[in-house]
């Protein structure tokens, strides 16, 4: 993570994260998507909120998240998260949680994270997460879940946002094709536009199943 994210995290960690809603987006595919029981890495799991709701989902979820205020507002907000979130980022995440999970997990779930990637690190970090994919046998059907922020040229500056936050626009297309040759294919995309007047943002929310 580069300075100015950094700093946008250090704030959002002490005054955004309370103003967040309590249900994401991402945790309403999660819900749709995979079987009750399954284990599932959420990468850059933020504040927590998405491996708390998947836990009170009834699955077994873990998260990693680089940044230590947010881990320590994870902890605050929601207990259950105690234990279950790692200090690592994209774009090598190494083995997280390899004594809980030694064959990896039966999903991964990623949301407003690869736009603070330069496009040099994408396929590093898409290999990353498909390498903790455990064995298909007796998996879910989806096996990773990315929510994809593509926002209006006239609101980034260079490759920063309005926050001062790197962002980059990554075509879903240009994931699918980056993990084609890691055995994922796209399963389903759905298109949400509920910010896209406010925020200048449209979100692709991309689920892949094994090839």
């Amino acid at each position: 993570m580069d300075a100015g994210t950094h700093a946008f995290y250090d704030r959002y960690a002490n005054e955004g994260v309370a103003a967040e809603s309590p249900r994401s987006a991402m945790l309403a595919q999660v819900e749709r998507l995979l079987p009750v029981g399954c284990s599932v890495l959420d990468v850059g799991a933020g504040a927590g909120r998405d491996v708390a709701g998947m836990l009170a989902l009834g699955l077994q979820a873990w998260g990693v998240e680089p940044h230590a205020g947010m881990r320590a507002q994870a902890e605050r907000l929601y207990p259950t998260t105690r234990g279950r979130l790692a200090d690592a980022g994209l774009p090598d995440l190494g083995h997280p949680f390899a004594v809980e999970r030694p064959q990896g997990f039966d999903a991964v779930v990623c949301s407003a994270v690869l736009m603070h990637l330069a496009p040099s690190d994408l396929p590093a970090a898409l290999a990353s997460m498909a390498s903790l994919l455990r064995p298909r046998q007796a998996a879910p059907a989806v096996r990773l879940l990315l929510a994809l922020p593509e926002m209006a040229a006239s609101a980034l500056a260079g490759d920063r946002d309005g926050d001062g936050r790197r962002f980059h626009n990554h075509a879903p297309s240009e994931v699918q094709a980056l993990l084609a040759p890691l055995g994922l294919r796209l399963h389903s995309a759905v298109v949400n536009d509920a910010v896209l007047v406010s925020a200048a943002t449209r979100w692709h929310l991309l689920a892949f199943q094994d090839a």
